[in-house]
């Protein structure tokens, strides 16, 4: 089995932990462990079925391909500019002129791919702020409610397939489906 650095280091804490505290109770040191309430929510799941959420992916998959036509659009343009060029006499002034628009048209269609790819990731980042600040209070709500200490995410995916936090948890504890509906009401 092949272990992260991330849960490796987990690991060493864990073994640091339980011999510090085997150790103290051979010393005589009286040691009590403290009981925790954790609970887990796979926040993923959580945007991903929340109408917010849904809402959000229907609005940015609209912008994108608003964006993408109007950068297919500025294509189109360069390509009927390079066939014009082409139909005209190498050297001549109108050549170059065609030319010349073709450059421009050519730098307004990199700069304008740039600002709605720039405009588009603010945008985003904006929106999934606001998202994540609701679906984290209703966390807090549930978890309150609950009475809970800690929430650890249960992500066993990621975009290079590592497992992060939660390998296993008992189901009554994961309170993914609370926070759907608490934030599906809000």
């Amino acid at each position: 089995m092949k272990l992260s650095a991330q849960s490796l280091l987990i690991s060493v804490g864990v073994i640091a932990l339980l011999t510090l505290s085997l150790g103290a109770g051979l010393l005589g040191v009286p040691y009590q462990m403290e009981t925790h309430r954790i609970g887990v929510c796979d926040v993923q799941i959580v945007l991903d079925q929340i109408p917010q959420g849904k809402a959000i992916t229907e609005e940015f998959n609209g912008l994108r391909a608003s964006m993408e036509n109007q950068l297919r659009s500025l294509e189109a343009e360069l390509r009927k500019l390079e066939q014009e060029a082409q139909q005209l006499t190498p050297g001549s002034d109108s050549r170059r002129d065609v030319e010349k628009n073709f450059a421009l048209k050519n730098a307004e269609l990199i700069w304008k791919k740039e600002d709605l790819e720039k405009e588009f990731a603010v945008k985003f980042q904006e929106r999934r702020e606001v998202l994540v600040g609701l679906v984290r209070a209703a966390i807090e709500e549930v978890a309150l409610e609950r009475q809970l200490d800690v929430v650890v995410n249960n992500v066993s995916r990621s975009e290079n397939f590592k497992v992060y936090v939660s390998v296993w948890a008992k189901p009554e504890l994961d309170i993914t489906m609370e926070v759907i509906n608490r934030v599906s009401q809000k």
